[in-house]
Order: C-alpha cells, then sequence, then structure tokens
C-alpha cells in the first residue's frame, strides 16, 4: 500500500477535529439553543473596589454576551493585562484609569472601553444636571449628580439659601427668580466643585397684559399691540374683535372700520393660561358698557341696569334675555320667570355701533350645579410635592366656593392652585352656592400623587442548603411594571417572579426596586437568606422512556456532600444505593424521589411521571453538527425506539419535516431548539433539545389500542427529554481519541 492511500482518511480525522474542538473546548457553556448559528460576542464588564486605598484591589466582573467557548483580554490602563474571565487586579500608583475588555468567539469579536473608568486615589470631578431647569412656581427640580471618580460626600448648594448632602436630591423652589446651583464633592484625596450660573429659572404666576398704541382714532386705525405679560409665557394668541387674529407676540393690526373692538391675548405656559381684554375704538363710535344690580333675585322682583357707554352714544338698545326690550339709556326690568338670563345692549351715534353682551348675567331663581376640572403642568405628574390648578365650571351663577382637596385642606377661591405635599390618591370636592341653594360635585380618586409601589416580597424558602434554589415573589402594591432585584450574593434579577441558585454558605440580603410610571421605591431585607452546608438533592437517569421490562440507571448529583440516600422508584421498590440501577417490570408511569442527608440536614426531590414504560415509540435524535455559520446545513438523524411511523420535526425557526431523517438549512444567525415527534398505533412521543436544560417533561398514559387515522390527531402525547452523559475524559481528549480511532479503522480497512 502506497502512502498516498492513508492521505484522505487521514485529512478527514483532522476536518473533523477542527469542527469539534471548538464544541469541545467550549463544553463547560451551554449554548442558548440546540442549533447555534453566528451569535457574534457583545463586550460588557463592571468593576468593585474601595477607592480609599493604595494599593486597591479590584474584582472585574464580565458580563459579556455571545456563543461559547468566548476568549477574554483585558486591559487595565496601567501597563496590566490579562485573559481571565473575571480577574483581580492591584492598582499600587494613584490615578484615573482606563478599562477595556475585549471577547472573541469563532463568529467575531466585540471591544468595551470605559474612559477614566477606575480612580485610585484621586480627588473627585465635580459634575451635574437637573430636570425641568425652569417653570412656574413651585417648582420641584430632580438633581444628579454625574460627578467622575469615587465620592464620599456631596454637598449641594441651591441657590435660594437651601443645601443638600445626598447624592441625587430633589429639591422645591417656592420663589421666582434665576438661581446659580454649586456642587461640591468630596473623598479621601481632596475635593472639587462646579457652579452652574443663572441654571435654574423659577416665574411667577402666568399673568395676561399688553398695551396699545394708539387706543382710538379715526377708521383706519393702525394700532401697534405690545406683550406685557408676566411668568414667561411661551405662546400668544390675539382676537382683535373684528374677525382678525395673531400668534406674533407684538403684532401690529389695521382696523379699517369704525367701530369699539374687544381686543383679547391669550398667553400660554405649558398647562397654564391667562387672559386679558382692552378696547380700541376707532372712528369715536360708541364703548358700549354697562351694569346691572340686583344680579341674583326671585320671580317678580326687578333689575335696574346702568348704561356706561363713553364716547356720546345718543341711542340705546336693550336686550333682556326673555323676549323683552328697551329704548331707554337707563332701564329697569322685572323678570317674571326662572332662569339664568343673557343681557345685551347696543349703543349707536353718528359714528358707528357698538354692542356689549353679558352671557349669564341675570339669576332668577336658579340654584348652582357644581362643576370642575383640573390642570396639571406635565413634568409635575410624577413629582412630590405636586401642584394642581383647578378650574370652576359651575353653572348657575354662584356667589361661593368651597373646596375640599382631600388631604385636609380647603380653599374658598373660585379657582384655587393647591400644592400636595405626599404622595396618595386623593378625592376632590366642589361646594358652589348662590342666595337660591347651593350643589355639591365629588370625583373620587381624582387626583393621583407620584403614587410609587410600596415594595414588598417574599421567599419560598428562607434556610437552603448549598446549590440551593429560592423563589422570590414580588408582593409590592400600586401596580408595579418593572423590578431589579439584588439578590445578596453579587448576582441580580429582573421580572415579578425570579428563580436564584445561591452556590455558597452565608447570609445574604436581599433587595428589591420596584418601578411604576410614577417612580421607584426599594426595600431590603437583611440576612434574609440562610446558605448552609446541607445537601440539595438532585438526580437524572440514563433513560426514561423505554419498553418492559426497562433497565434504568439512577445517577445522584446532589450537592452539599450528602452521606446517606434513600430512593422510591415509584413501583414499590426502594435503595439506600448512592447511584441505583432499577428494572421496572410492568407498563406504566413511574413517579421517581430521592431523599438526601449529612449532620448538618436533608433535602428531597421528587420528578413526577420520571420514568414511562410503554409500547408506544420513545423519542431521540441526533444532528451532525450544531455550530456554524449562516447559511448552516445540519442533517437530522431519527434515533427513535419503538417502531415509529410517523415523525414530526420542528426545527426552531419556524419550519418543519415529516421526513424520518431530515436535512435542514438555517438561514439567519439565531439559537434554535429542536423538537422530534414520533408516532405509532400505541401512541406518541417528544423530545425537545434546546442549549439549557428543559423542563421535566409532562407525560400522558398512552392509549394501548389500535386507532384509525381518524383517532389519531388525538393520540395522548409522551414527551422525553435527552439525557446527560458525562465522558470520563476531558471533551478535547475525548475528540482527540476519537480522531485517533477513525484513522486506526481507515488503517484497518486498507489492509
Amino acid at each position: 500500500m502506497t502512502q498516498s492511500s492513508y492521505r484522505i482518511p487521514v485529512v478527514t480525522m483532522f476536518l473533523l477535529l477542527a469542527l469539534a474542538i471548538p464544541g469541545a473546548l467550549g463544553a463547560g457553556s451551554s449554548p442558548s439553543g440546540y442549533i447555534v448559528v453566528g451569535i457574534a460576542p457583545s463586550a460588557q464588564f463592571d468593576a468593585h473596589y474601595a477607592f480609599s486605598t493604595i494599593p486597591t484591589r479590584v474584582s472585574f466582573v464580565d458580563t459579556s454576551l455571545g456563543s461559547a467557548p468566548l476568549t477574554y483580554q483585558w486591559d487595565f490602563g496601567d501597563g496590566s493585562t490579562s485573559s481571565e474571565q473575571n480577574p483581580g487586579h492591584n492598582y499600587i500608583q494613584r490615578g484615573t484609569y482606563t478599562v477595556s475588555l475585549t471577547v472573541k468567539n469563532a463568529y467575531g469579536s466585540s471591544t468595551a472601553v470605559k474612559k477614566d473608568f477606575i480612580s485610585i486615589g484621586m480627588s473627585p470631578r465635580a459634575d451635574f444636571s437637573a430636570s425641568p431647569v425652569s417653570g412656574s412656581l413651585p417648582l420641584v427640580v430632580t438633581f444628579a449628580d454625574q460627578s467622575q471618580g469615587q465620592v464620599a460626600t456631596w454637598k449641594w448648594d441651591f441657590g435660594d439659601g437651601q443645601s443638600s448632602s445626598e447624592q441625587n436630591p430633589v429639591h422645591t423652589y417656592w420663589t421666582s427668580g434665576v438661581y446659580n446651583v454649586i456642587l461640591t464633592v468630596t473623598n479621601d484625596y481632596g475635593s472639587s466643585d462646579t457652579t452652574k450660573t443663572r441654571y435654574i429659572s423659577v416665574v411667577g404666576p402666568l399673568t395676561s397684559k399688553f398695551t396699545e398704541l394708539p387706543a382710538s382714532g379715526p377708521a383706519p386705525l393702525r394700532v401697534a399691540f405690545t406683550d406685557a405679560s408676566a411668568g414667561n409665557p411661551t405662546a400668544w394668541f390675539w382676537d382683535f374683535g373684528d374677525g382678525g387674529n395673531s400668534s406674533a407676540r407684538n403684532p401690529t393690526h389695521i382696523f379699517t372700520a369704525p367701530g369699539s373692538y374687544d381686543v383679547t391675548l391669550t398667553v400660554t405656559r405649558e398647562g397654564d393660561t391667562d387672559t386679558s381684554k382692552q378696547v380700541v375704538n376707532a372712528g369715536s363710535v360708541p364703548n358700549a358698557d354697562f351694569s346691572g344690580t340686583p344680579l341674583s333675585l326671585n320671580i317678580g322682583e326687578s333689575v335696574r341696569f346702568t348704561d356706561k357707554t363713553t364716547n356720546a352714544p345718543t341711542a340705546w338698545s336693550w336686550d333682556f334675555g326673555d323676549t323683552a326690550t328697551s329704548s331707554d339709556q337707563n332701564p329697569g326690568h322685572t323678570y317674571m320667570a326662572k332662569g339664568i338670563y343673557t343681557v345685551s345692549l347696543t349703543a349707536k351715534n353718528a359714528n358707528g355701533v357698538d354692542t356689549e353682551v353679558k352671557t349669564s348675567y341675570v339669576n332668577v331663581g336658579v340654584a348652582p350645579k357644581a362643576e370642575f376640572r383640573p390642570v396639571i403642568i406635565p413634568y409635575q405628574r410624577t413629582q412630590v410635592p405636586m401642584q394642581v390648578a383647578f378650574i370652576d365650571q359651575t353653572t348657575g351663577n354662584p356667589t361661593s366656593w368651597q373646596w375640599d382637596f382631600g388631604d385636609g385642606q380647603t380653599s374658598g377661591e373660585q379657582n384655587p392652585k393647591h400644592l400636595y405635599q405626599k404622595e396618595g390618591v386623593y378625592t376632590v370636592s366642589l361646594t358652589a352656592q348662590n342666595n337660591f341653594g347651593r350643589d355639591t360635585r365629588v370625583r373620587t380618586d381624582l387626583i393621583t400623587v407620584a403614587r410609587g409601589p410600596a415594595v414588598d416580597f417574599s421567599a419560598d424558602r428562607t434556610i437552603i442548603g448549598v446549590g440551593g434554589r429560592v423563589t422570590f415573589t414580588d408582593l409590592s402594591l400600586n401596580a408595579p411594571t418593572n423590578w431589579v432585584w439584588d439578590f445578596g450574593d453579587g448576582s441580580t434579577g429582573t421580572g415579578p417572579k425570579p428563580d436564584h441558585v445561591y452556590r455558597s454558605t452565608g447570609v445574604y440580603d436581599v433587595t428589591l426596586i420596584a418601578s411604576n410610571p410614577d417612580q421607584s421605591n426599594s426595600l431590603t431585607k437583611n440576612q434574609y437568606i440562610t446558605v448552609l452546608n446541607i445537601p440539595h438533592a438532585e438526580f437524572v437517569a440514563d433513560k426514561t422512556r423505554g419498553s418492559a421490562p426497562l433497565a434504568v440507571h439512577f445517577i445522584d448529583q446532589s450537592q452539599g456532600v450528602p452521606t446517606s440516600w434513600k430512593w422510591d422508584f415509584g413501583d414499590g421498590e426502594t435503595t439506600i444505593e448512592k447511584n441505583p440501577v432499577h428494572t421496572y417490570s410492568t407498563l406504566g408511569t413511574f413517579t421517581v424521589s430521592l431523599t438526601v442527608s449529612n449532620v448538618n440536614g436533608q433535602d428531597s426531590i421528587t420528578k413526577t411521571n420520571y420514568v414511562v414504560t410503554t409500547l408506544a415509540p420513545v423519542a431521540e435524535f441526533k444532528a451532525d453538527r450544531q455550530v456554524g455559520k449562516a447559511p448552516f446545513i445540519v442533517q437530522f438523524t431519527d434515533l427513535s425506539k419503538g417502531n415509529p411511523t410517523s415523525w414530526t420535526w420542528e426545527f426552531g425557526d419556524g419550519t418543519g419535516s415529516s421526513d424520518q431523517n431530515p436535512r435542514h438549512i438555517y438561514l439567519n444567525e439565531g439559537a434554535y431548539d429542536v423538537r422530534l415527534t414520533v408516532s405509532n398505533q400505541y401512541g406518541s412521543d417528544s423530545v425537545f433539545k434546546t442549549g439549557a436544560q428543559a423542563p421535566a417533561p409532562t407525560v400522558t398514559v398512552p392509549v394501548e389500542v389500535v386507532t384509525t387515522p381518524a383517532q389519531a390527531d388525538i393520540t395522548p402525547t409522551l414527551t422525553t427529554l435527552p439525557v446527560p452523559t458525562q465522558s470520563p475524559l476531558s471533551p478535547f481528549m475525548t475528540v482527540l481519541a476519537a480522531g485517533i480511532g477513525l484513522v486506526a479503522l481507515a488503517v484497518a480497512s486498507r489492509k
């Protein structure tokens, strides 16, 4: 045999090694799916250290994402590097250091750089931001510390004589003005401060006001209007009374026809508005106006109206709102029916005519109907204290108002503003009154003031062994929508009901930060979880499905150094061996339990319906390869037992197959879980393979009767999990041994 006869098998062996070794090297990390296609890394990290000592040891924590295996390259910024995943590094000189981490895998690399991330023995550099930086009284401002370096103390000067030592304080400005803010930060090595000049602008109440020049003259009359409003309005709307309008701040308008025009200016600032009115007279026409007394009266009583028109009117025309009219200058009128009446006066002279209308001016025997609405500035909705403006919308000409804001405070103003000082939900009521009666409007749970979650939580157990799993449950009130957990051992979690495994003995504090759209609150339960060196029961079996008699090898995987074992195989048989082999001789579904103990305590685990002996098939399969770049071709091979007659594959990318041994192409990058369901006349079974450990199977005892095709769709399903195996060799040596075996077989076949 020539030397060239061995080239093909040898090359084949090395190709197999090249494909297999990356997976073998990464065997310690479970992929996120059974088939993993091109998951590139994303570098992330954090660090923990004490800044006040030299030298300082910093513990770096890798939080990178990506398919295993990953390699790591750290640059600590002081000339030192490391290739560990979670290194510790000693900084021996004062300074501020930029740290970078580069992670790589078979699909690419990623680098995270944190500039000036580590500060050793250096004084901090003060910086901050605030929101909002302007607004109306009272202005609630949230300050955020953005200082660089390690900070031990904070001192804020808000510019209004008030200060704070919190890191991120919330401060309320009660007086209008423009304020400088100073932040001073310190640590053991020094201090620094920063001043933001004229940083916070607080304005008083919004008040509409304007001047006009000229205010009167012959038509056409050109008038220049100048805004003189207080409170820093952001928008203006002018109504010139002749059909014209403008949104300019200081408009000019021409009144083309003679007349007396009511000009109004409405100014706006965030949720606040205010309106003022003045009269422009073009052509010396009358400027109609009047008053009446009394304006609240009973049926049959009279109102005396007084003309107050300027510019020498010569004729008057009154409309009293009840179909009656008059041409007297100062008439009296008796109302004979209950109602709310609008009164108008039209005054004339040789130059023109003008009309004044007073809506709902006279009340004859009508009690009020109370109504109101709240107005809240948007940025204050999540702050405490929170200011609310209440707008009276009562009909029936009320003459007095009594407000109850629900927090023990009241007001007699018509349109009050109220400051809620504490978070909560408040019911508001308004009682409006006039000479003919009163009415009350109550709006339940109308005002919600920064109602953050009332944080609470529980654990299903608080004393566990090493490796024990604890399920935490959020019990917070006020509808939290986001949860961040700190389990006390350096690990964190999210969600309302996370599970966590404690892997070291100790006593741990647990903290929950719960948030809703209003705010975040936290609760820490000190020394809440105690982890002892007691066993944590766990086991697996080499097989869980098959035909009777079925010999099953049970393997103890308990943690915490148990010294005794007790097995219950679910068929009436027990044993105290550590890793027993048990034979199931009858058909059925069996629940298996294991109790382990040592001098510190004991723990039990029960796996319901864990072993099934059946005539139905037992699903199993393999893939020729599991990791690669897209497009990725995988050959699936059915390994099911029990003579299945049909196969249903789900490849995890939305496609499937009914072939026994399908070949599938994954076109896109991702991690995919695969399921195979096999069936015969006695039942069906499924196996689901993922990168993470699959949940315990849900088993239905098969119907051991022959089914017709119409019945096949309702045949009970058996779910089978892949059984983990352990090699006596390392992953790399196992692959290497397999390669050598291939070469040996190839040589033997040539002889």
